[in-house]
């Protein structure tokens, strides 16, 4: 059939296949963790309270899963990275977030319309 795989564990009520599942879905979670501390400013809490901290990682989960549903419906080369990058950078604008990233050339006249604001402030 396949491979055969050697794991150890101190979960002997189990069987080999839910500790195989286990361990693969704790892969699935470290990798969405890292993503989020890397997108998502979750390398510090903003407070030390339970309800507070609980509330931050909600909040990033929530823009991660927003963000992974725009990923996917604009099929673009743009990464992950890119797209929560170039979001934080326009907050200032009311745009189509999604009309943004799939035709940029329409917001052309925009960007150096607040790029010659920034050199005045400069």
């Amino acid at each position: 059939m396949g491979e055969v795989q050697e794991c150890l564990t101190n979960l002997m009520e189990v069987s080999g296949k839910t500790v195989a599942q286990l361990y693969k879905n704790r892969w699935i979670i470290e990798m969405l963790f890292k993503q989020l501390k890397q997108n998502f400013e979750l390398k510090y809490f903003l407070s030390d309270t339970e309800y507070r901290i609980m509330s931050q990682i909600w909040v990033a989960l929530i823009v991660n899963l927003i963000f992974t549903l725009i990923e996917r419906m604009i099929k673009k080369a743009e990464d992950f990275s890119t797209l929560v990058s170039v979001a934080a950078k326009n907050l200032c604008f009311c745009i189509s977030f999604i009309q943004f990233i799939t035709s940029p050339e329409l917001y052309e006249s925009r960007w150096k319309y607040y790029e010659e604001d920034l050199g005045k402030c400069n």
